[in-house]
């Protein structure tokens, strides 16, 4: 279970805040005003963190790619259905990111 810390004790104890992080494997959440910030994980867990979202990623742009070739027993796709469906990938995840453009 991770550890809730105010950003105020976070910034006085960073220090150990992340030797502990290093050392136990424990993750911290950062609070700000009562709510959480950001959170201190591992390297091991961040990489695992990316990983997931690199194949979550990866799966929506196949399930994209089929659907713009018309199902998975259509036709292969064509270099501009590739394209459109690579676009509404990147905007979606910049909607998911940064929010309505």
């Amino acid at each position: 279970m991770a550890k809730h810390v105010s950003a105020r004790e976070a910034r006085a104890r960073f220090a150990e805040l992340t030797d502990r992080v290093r050392y136990s494997g424990e993750s911290v959440i950062v609070d700000k005003q009562g709510q959480p910030f950001v959170a201190v994980v591992s390297l091991a867990d961040f990489a695992l963190i990316e990983r997931v979202q690199r194949d979550e990623r990866a799966a929506q742009f196949s399930r994209l790619a089929v659907e713009a070739a018309g199902g998975a027993s259509g036709p292969e796709p064509t270099e501009q259905e590739i394209v459109a469906a690579v676009k509404r990938t990147r905007d979606e995840l910049y909607r998911e990111r940064y929010g309505a453009a």
